[in-house]
Protein backbone atom coordinates (compact mmCIF):
# COMPACT_ATOMS: atom_id res chain seq x y z
CA UNK A 1 0.00 0.00 0.00
CA UNK A 2 2.90 2.36 0.77
CA UNK A 3 4.25 1.90 -2.76
CA UNK A 4 0.87 2.86 -4.24
CA UNK A 5 0.87 6.06 -2.18
CA UNK A 6 4.50 6.84 -3.08
CA UNK A 7 3.91 6.36 -6.80
CA UNK A 8 0.69 8.40 -6.60
CA UNK A 9 2.65 11.20 -4.92
CA UNK A 10 5.20 10.89 -7.72
CA UNK A 11 2.39 11.65 -10.21
CA UNK A 12 1.65 14.84 -8.25
CA UNK A 13 5.37 15.71 -8.10
CA UNK A 14 5.52 15.45 -11.89
CA UNK A 15 2.90 18.19 -12.15
CA UNK A 16 4.59 20.22 -9.42
CA UNK A 17 7.84 20.33 -11.41
CA UNK A 18 6.04 21.92 -14.36
CA UNK A 19 4.31 24.38 -12.01
CA UNK A 20 7.66 25.37 -10.51
CA UNK A 21 8.99 26.02 -14.01
CA UNK A 22 5.95 28.16 -14.88
CA UNK A 23 6.43 30.18 -11.68
CA UNK A 24 10.08 30.64 -12.72
CA UNK A 25 11.50 28.76 -9.73
CA UNK A 26 13.24 26.39 -12.17
CA UNK A 27 15.21 27.13 -15.31
CA UNK A 28 14.66 25.13 -18.48
CA UNK A 29 17.87 23.22 -17.81
CA UNK A 30 16.82 22.58 -14.22
CA UNK A 31 13.41 21.16 -15.07
CA UNK A 32 14.71 19.01 -17.92
CA UNK A 33 17.39 17.61 -15.63
CA UNK A 34 14.87 16.97 -12.82
CA UNK A 35 12.40 15.33 -15.20
CA UNK A 36 15.11 13.06 -16.61
CA UNK A 37 16.28 12.18 -13.09
CA UNK A 38 12.65 11.57 -12.13
CA UNK A 39 12.14 9.23 -15.09
CA UNK A 40 15.45 7.47 -14.36
CA UNK A 41 14.54 6.93 -10.70
CA UNK A 42 11.15 5.56 -11.77
CA UNK A 43 12.79 3.14 -14.22
CA UNK A 44 15.36 2.13 -11.60
CA UNK A 45 12.57 1.48 -9.09
CA UNK A 46 10.71 -0.63 -11.64
CA UNK A 47 13.84 -2.69 -12.39
CA UNK A 48 15.03 -2.99 -8.79
CA UNK A 49 11.75 -4.17 -7.30
CA UNK A 50 10.53 -5.87 -10.46
CA UNK A 51 7.49 -3.62 -10.15
CA UNK A 52 6.36 -4.39 -13.67
CA UNK A 53 6.30 -8.08 -14.53
CA UNK A 54 6.17 -9.01 -18.20
CA UNK A 55 4.00 -11.91 -19.31
CA UNK A 56 5.68 -14.67 -21.23
CA UNK A 57 4.24 -14.04 -24.67
CA UNK A 58 5.63 -13.22 -28.08
CA UNK A 59 6.37 -9.65 -29.06
CA UNK A 60 3.89 -10.13 -31.93
CA UNK A 61 1.10 -10.70 -29.40
CA UNK A 62 2.19 -7.63 -27.43
CA UNK A 63 2.19 -5.61 -30.65
CA UNK A 64 -1.18 -7.02 -31.71
CA UNK A 65 -2.80 -5.99 -28.40
CA UNK A 66 -1.06 -2.61 -28.49
CA UNK A 67 -2.40 -1.83 -31.97
CA UNK A 68 -5.85 -3.22 -31.20
CA UNK A 69 -6.01 -1.12 -28.03
CA UNK A 70 -4.86 1.97 -29.91
CA UNK A 71 -7.45 1.47 -32.65
CA UNK A 72 -10.16 1.06 -29.98
CA UNK A 73 -9.07 4.25 -28.22
CA UNK A 74 -9.09 6.26 -31.45
CA UNK A 75 -12.47 4.81 -32.48
CA UNK A 76 -14.03 5.54 -29.07
CA UNK A 77 -12.61 9.06 -29.02
CA UNK A 78 -13.87 9.91 -32.52
CA UNK A 79 -17.31 8.39 -31.91
CA UNK A 80 -17.81 10.08 -28.52
CA UNK A 81 -16.56 13.43 -29.81
CA UNK A 82 -19.30 13.36 -32.47
CA UNK A 83 -21.96 12.78 -29.81
CA UNK A 84 -20.79 15.05 -26.98
CA UNK A 85 -18.51 17.99 -26.32
CA UNK A 86 -15.41 16.36 -24.84
CA UNK A 87 -13.19 19.27 -23.74
CA UNK A 88 -12.37 18.37 -20.13
CA UNK A 89 -10.85 20.57 -17.45
CA UNK A 90 -7.83 18.29 -17.48
CA UNK A 91 -7.45 18.66 -21.24
CA UNK A 92 -7.95 22.45 -21.12
CA UNK A 93 -5.28 22.74 -18.43
CA UNK A 94 -2.85 20.52 -20.35
CA UNK A 95 -3.33 22.54 -23.54
CA UNK A 96 -2.79 25.78 -21.63
CA UNK A 97 0.37 24.45 -19.96
CA UNK A 98 1.58 22.91 -23.23
CA UNK A 99 1.47 26.33 -24.87
CA UNK A 100 3.52 27.91 -22.06
CA UNK A 101 6.39 25.43 -21.80
CA UNK A 102 8.93 24.18 -24.36
CA UNK A 103 7.97 20.99 -26.19
CA UNK A 104 10.71 18.93 -24.51
CA UNK A 105 9.44 19.78 -21.02
CA UNK A 106 5.87 18.92 -21.96
CA UNK A 107 6.89 15.65 -23.62
CA UNK A 108 8.89 14.60 -20.55
CA UNK A 109 5.88 15.50 -18.39
CA UNK A 110 3.63 13.29 -20.55
CA UNK A 111 6.09 10.39 -20.50
CA UNK A 112 6.46 10.55 -16.71
CA UNK A 113 2.68 10.85 -16.25
CA UNK A 114 1.94 7.89 -18.55
CA UNK A 115 4.48 5.60 -16.89
CA UNK A 116 3.51 6.55 -13.34
CA UNK A 117 -0.25 6.31 -13.92
CA UNK A 118 0.06 2.85 -15.41
CA UNK A 119 2.27 1.67 -12.56
CA UNK A 120 -0.23 2.96 -9.99
CA UNK A 121 -3.44 1.80 -11.65
CA UNK A 122 -2.49 -1.17 -13.82
CA UNK A 123 0.26 -2.69 -11.68
CA UNK A 124 0.38 -1.82 -7.98
CA UNK A 125 -3.37 -1.38 -7.45
CA UNK A 126 -4.11 -4.14 -9.98
CA UNK A 127 -2.11 -6.62 -7.87
CA UNK A 128 -4.14 -5.77 -4.75
CA UNK A 129 -7.41 -6.70 -6.48
CA UNK A 130 -8.28 -10.32 -7.10
CA UNK A 131 -10.87 -10.78 -9.83
CA UNK A 132 -10.38 -9.50 -13.40
CA UNK A 133 -13.79 -7.79 -13.43
CA UNK A 134 -12.90 -5.94 -10.21
CA UNK A 135 -9.40 -5.10 -11.49
CA UNK A 136 -10.79 -3.62 -14.70
CA UNK A 137 -13.69 -1.81 -13.01
CA UNK A 138 -11.86 -0.29 -10.05
CA UNK A 139 -8.72 0.78 -11.91
CA UNK A 140 -10.73 2.25 -14.79
CA UNK A 141 -13.01 4.19 -12.43
CA UNK A 142 -10.06 5.62 -10.49
CA UNK A 143 -8.32 6.48 -13.77
CA UNK A 144 -11.42 8.42 -14.85
CA UNK A 145 -11.64 10.26 -11.52
CA UNK A 146 -7.97 11.24 -11.66
CA UNK A 147 -8.58 13.02 -14.98
CA UNK A 148 -11.32 15.27 -13.58
CA UNK A 149 -14.28 14.63 -15.88
CA UNK A 150 -16.77 17.50 -15.76
CA UNK A 151 -19.42 16.42 -18.27
CA UNK A 152 -20.92 13.26 -19.74
CA UNK A 153 -18.64 13.30 -22.79
CA UNK A 154 -15.48 13.46 -20.69
CA UNK A 155 -16.76 10.68 -18.40
CA UNK A 156 -17.37 8.52 -21.44
CA UNK A 157 -14.05 9.24 -23.15
CA UNK A 158 -11.94 8.62 -20.04
CA UNK A 159 -14.01 5.52 -19.19
CA UNK A 160 -13.33 4.08 -22.63
CA UNK A 161 -9.63 4.95 -22.40
CA UNK A 162 -9.36 3.45 -18.91
CA UNK A 163 -11.27 0.31 -19.88
CA UNK A 164 -9.11 -0.17 -22.97
CA UNK A 165 -5.90 0.23 -20.97
CA UNK A 166 -7.25 -2.24 -18.39
CA UNK A 167 -8.23 -4.87 -20.96
CA UNK A 168 -4.83 -4.56 -22.64
CA UNK A 169 -3.25 -4.96 -19.19
CA UNK A 170 -5.37 -8.05 -18.51
CA UNK A 171 -4.51 -9.66 -21.84
CA UNK A 172 -0.81 -8.73 -21.84
CA UNK A 173 1.05 -6.93 -19.05
CA UNK A 174 1.69 -3.51 -17.56
CA UNK A 175 4.53 -2.75 -20.00
CA UNK A 176 2.13 -3.01 -22.93
CA UNK A 177 -0.38 -0.79 -21.10
CA UNK A 178 2.42 1.75 -20.53
CA UNK A 179 3.32 1.62 -24.24
CA UNK A 180 -0.35 2.11 -25.17
CA UNK A 181 -0.71 5.07 -22.79
CA UNK A 182 2.46 6.61 -24.27
CA UNK A 183 1.18 6.04 -27.80
CA UNK A 184 -2.17 7.66 -26.96
CA UNK A 185 -0.57 10.68 -25.30
CA UNK A 186 1.78 11.02 -28.29
CA UNK A 187 -1.17 11.12 -30.68
CA UNK A 188 -2.96 13.72 -28.54
CA UNK A 189 0.24 15.78 -28.36
CA UNK A 190 0.77 15.70 -32.13
CA UNK A 191 -2.86 16.58 -32.89
CA UNK A 192 -2.91 19.38 -30.31
CA UNK A 193 0.48 21.05 -30.68
CA UNK A 194 1.96 20.25 -34.09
Amino acid sequence: MIRIVLFYLAIQLNGLLVSLYLKEYLTIEGIVLLQLVFLSVTCFEIARHKTVQEKNMTWQNHLRWLLLGFMCMVTFAVFISFLFPVQTRNQELLVEVGKQVPHLIFLLFLVNASVLEEIVYRQLLWEKLTFPFVQIGVTSFLFVLSHGPNQLGSWLIYSCLGLTLAVVRLKTDCMTAIALHLLWNSLVYVLTFL
